[in-house]
């Protein structure tokens, strides 16, 4: 007969000592496994976000575009993460919302199924317990445990399918309440950039999504981002397959305010309303040549 191991719990503590420094880098970084547990794909979009005077633990996007948030506890669930989470799904108007933690309570798992039965269709709340596994002298394991999920989550998933389709510049306004002049900052960039496209015979199309259009290569992959909603002021980004400064890349736009999103592998420039917009030519030349015809970016060391 086969001789088999104890499965061990392994204190999270150990593992990640931080929750902030620790645990939510991680999970920023594999995602697929918190996806695979609650049965979506999860993109994220940025960490500790600010909400008011409180910082969201993860920003994240799914593959319909629905906004995602995430609450973290190495510990048992309490009232002031309950009450920040409610705060974040207003503040974000987030379709899912995830709170993980050690322990989820009796109290905080009926406060979540009475959230799923009594708030509008399309944002669904699920308690996610989390634990680390470990057999004999094995590596640790993380396990995902959905405790509570959204009530008719399918009927929920179609109607916000046919939500992500439905962004214009006129829903950002009316529905995200995105100021005028955010808008027509966004619209000005987008038309030149369709411009520029058409100009350069590229096979990329726009793609509204909440709070931000998205310019997409064959494949679903992103070029450019113009953002009005998440990060306040306009900005517009390029997705690089490394930082800039590791491809030698040099500044387009050295007057704008740039910052290099690790996370989103996206360098970004604000664009204030009333400022005049740049010239696209050079960001197209140095974006171009790193975007292949279809499939991912190649490593840097592909690039030749």
């Amino acid at each position: 007969m086969a001789e088999l191991g104890r499965l061990e719990t392994v204190a999270l503590r150990t593992i990640w000592p931080n929750e902030a420094k620790d645990f939510t880098p991680w999970l920023a970084d594999n995602l697929d496994v918190l996806g695979q547990a609650v049965g979506l794909a999860l993109e994220l979009r940025h960490r500790e976000y600010a909400v008011g005077r409180y910082a969201l633990d993860l920003l994240l996007q799914d593959a319909q575009g629905r906004v995602v948030v995430v609450e973290n506890q190495l510990e048992q669930t309490d009232h002031g993460h309950l009450g920040q989470l409610i705060t974040y799904c207003a503040g974000t108007q987030a379709e899912v919302v995830i709170w993980i933690a050690q322990t989820l309570t009796e109290e905080h798992a009926a406060a979540l199924e009475w959230l799923n039965a009594n708030t509008v269709t399309g944002t669904g709340f699920f308690g996610v317990e989390v634990e680390v596994l470990r057999i004999g002298e094995s590596a640790p394991a993380p396990n995902f445990k959905v405790v509570v999920r959204p009530n008719d989550y399918t009927k929920s998933t179609q109607t916000s399918r046919r939500r992500a389709n439905a962004w214009s510049w006129e829903a950002y306004v009316e529905e995200l309440r995105v100021p005028l002049e955010r808008v027509e900052v966004g619209r000005r960039l987008l038309e030149a950039i369709i411009n520029e496209i058409e100009e350069r015979g590229l096979a990329w199309q726009p793609v509204m999504n909440k709070g931000y259009v998205a310019i997409q290569r064959p494949g679903g992959y992103n070029v450019f981002t113009i953002d009005v909603y998440w990060n306040r002021a306009p900005r517009l980004a390029a997705k690089l397959p490394s930082p800039p400064d590791t491809l030698a890349l040099a500044n387009p736009y050295p007057h704008l305010q740039d910052v290099w999103t690790a996370n989103e592998r996206e360098w970004g420039w604000t664009i204030p309303p009333g400022t005049e917009l740049p010239d696209l030519d050079p960001l197209f030349d140095l974006v171009t040549p790193l975007h292949p015809a279809s499939g991912p970016m190649p490593i840097p060391s592909e690039l030749g």
